[in-house]
This record gives C-alpha cells, structure tokens and sequence, in this order.
C-alpha cells in the first residue's frame, strides 16, 4: 500500500464520493451514512499510522538535503562559555569571530590569546582576589581547566595579549561557585581512601583524578 501525504485542508475541499473513494482506495472501510467529519478523520488517522507527514497539499514530499551530521568549527561570534565537568574540573569553550581574530593577530605587537582564570569571594565582587592565565593555541576552541579547592567563585575569559600594551578582553564567561567537593583534588593519591559523594563518584570524578595524578602529579599537595 503506497503511503499517504495528507492534510486536514486539502481533504476539505474533496466531495464525500472522492473522501469515500479515497478512503476505499486505501483499504478503509466507510459506511454510507457516515458523516464526511469522521471520513477524514479515518483518512487522517491511517496517515498518520503510514508515517507520512502532514502536508497543505496531497503531493510527493521533496528529499531533505543531506546533512553531515557536524557542527560546524565557528559560528563567527566571540563568545565563551564554561560548564562544571566535575566539581574539580571545568569545560571551556570559546569562539571567536573572523574579525576580532584578524584584528588580534594582525596587530604587531599581538603575542597569543590566553584563558584568564579569575577567582572571587563573592557573585557580586568585580576585582579578582587571584588571576593567573593558561595558554592556549590559535586553533584551541575548548579546554579542561582544574579548579583550586580554597577558591569560592570564578569566572574565565578569553584575553589577548599584546607587546608593551595593554589586554584585549575578548569575551567574558558567566561567574560560577566552586562546589566544595573539589577539595579532593588536593588529596586525592593512590592508595588513601577517598570520602568522594555518590554524586560525584557518578560524574567519573574518581577516575579523573586518578588520571590527572598520573600525568600531574606535581599539582597535588599533602
């Protein structure tokens, strides 16, 4: 049986002999005195019931364009945002528009674009009580950034450095509050036991803590 494409509107405008023939076309059984209301219903239904899809026309439905299924590397905006992987880690990423790009890297005295990690005592303080930078390649558009377990609150934002001048701060994430669970990651060595929260055990905080003192352990401290 060919699938059906049709729509409440188009039905409308056919005679009850064609709703009937229709419907007798598509193996639907209608009684004579059936009023035209519940014909096209029962055409509407076993559409539905095909899988086709609703159209303001009874014709054959055009192919979709093929779709990668990638997103694409920029969307030509300057932006940064971050989100907690674990309560000790955090995920950037950041883009930056074609313009902003050219103008930092044409500039002569343009060094290298920078993640700048700032921590707060509070949501509403606007000076850093500590900030310290992560270098990062032209290419880089996201990253893994370990949180200090003392700290309160941050925020990162992606800089542009500059020769004898002064930073360009190209876009500015959200402020965020550091979970007190990261403290772990200044005790976490193999072979002492950890109080880590059902939670945070989930989130693959253990394993990843456990693959950070592996590959940095100089991070860690007694």
């Amino acid at each position: 049986m060919e699938s059906m494409n049709l729509s409440r509107s188009y039905l409308e405008t056919l005679s009850s002999a064609d709703l009937i023939k229709l419907a007798d076309e598509h193996g639907i059984d209608i009684p004579d005195d059936l009023n035209r209301r519940f014909i096209i219903g029962e055409l509407l239904e076993i559409s539905e019931e095909m899988g086709s899809e609703k159209h303001s026309e009874m014709q054959e439905v055009d192919s979709p364009e093929d779709e990668t299924g990638f997103l694409p590397l920029s969307y030509n905006e300057t932006e940064i945002d971050v989100v907690l992987r674990i309560p000790a880690w955090a995920y950037v990423w950041w883009d930056i528009s074609e313009s902003d790009f050219k103008k930092a890297t044409e500039n002569p005295d343009f060094k290298n674009f920078v993640l700048r990690l700032s921590y707060f005592d509070s949501p509403e303080t606007n000076v850093p009580k500590e900030s310290f930078d992560i270098q990062i390649s032209l290419e880089d558009r996201e990253k893994f950034v370990l949180l200090s377990a003392d700290k309160k609150f941050f925020r990162i934002d992606l800089v542009a450095l500059f020769d004898g001048k002064d930073s360009d701060n190209l876009a500015v994430s959200k402020k965020m509050e550091i979970p007190s669970e990261n403290r772990l990651a200044l005790i976490a060595v193999p072979g002492r036991e950890l109080d880590i929260p059902e939670i945070a055990r989930i989130s693959g905080m253990e394993r990843l803590l456990k693959s950070h003192y592996n590959n940095y352990r100089q991070s860690f401290a007694e």
